[in-house]
């Protein structure tokens, strides 16, 4: 960046963001097609570490519940997800990963990690200090706010 980091111009900020925000959709729409999957599937996929009611989906995706539906249903499908009530309000259905969701999401991690580890130019063991310096990012967000 010209004039190093203290001399980065918003500019500059903006689009350094913008190259990585590209590289890490890259880096998804590869892996993602490598297991037959969207971008989006994908991204459900991660995010169900835990089980995650369909609003709480949707509201991460910025859309209506009704937006998602079908794709929740093309990833139920395929044997990844299941629909279960939520034990606390049987009215509410919660997406959980079965037994073979939760083996993609371990092998879509894995080949995430590599696929950005090389499109980035990340050092082997650069991953810690590339987390270290998001969380700070996303921590100052924070102390703005």
């Amino acid at each position: 960046m010209p004039g190093g980091p203290e001399g980065a111009t918003p500019d500059h900020v903006v689009d350094a963001l913008v190259q990585l925000a590209q590289s890490v959709h890259h880096a998804i729409g590869v892996v993602a097609q490598r297991h037959d999957l969207t971008a989006q599937q994908v991204g459900l996929l991660r995010m169900l570490s835990e089980p995650v009611s369909m609003r709480a989906f949707a509201e991460e995706l910025s859309c209506d519940p009704s937006n998602v539906t079908g794709l929740v249903d093309r990833v139920e499908r395929l044997g990844l997800v299941d629909r279960v009530p939520d034990p606390r309000d049987r009215r509410v259905r919660m997406l959980t990963l079965t037994a073979k969701g939760r083996e993609v999401r371990a092998r879509v991690n894995r080949e995430l990690a590599l696929e950005l580890t090389d499109s980035l130019g990340l050092a082997p063991g650069a991953g810690a200090a590339v987390v270290d310096g998001l969380g700070r990012i996303v921590s100052a967000k924070g102390e703005t706010a």
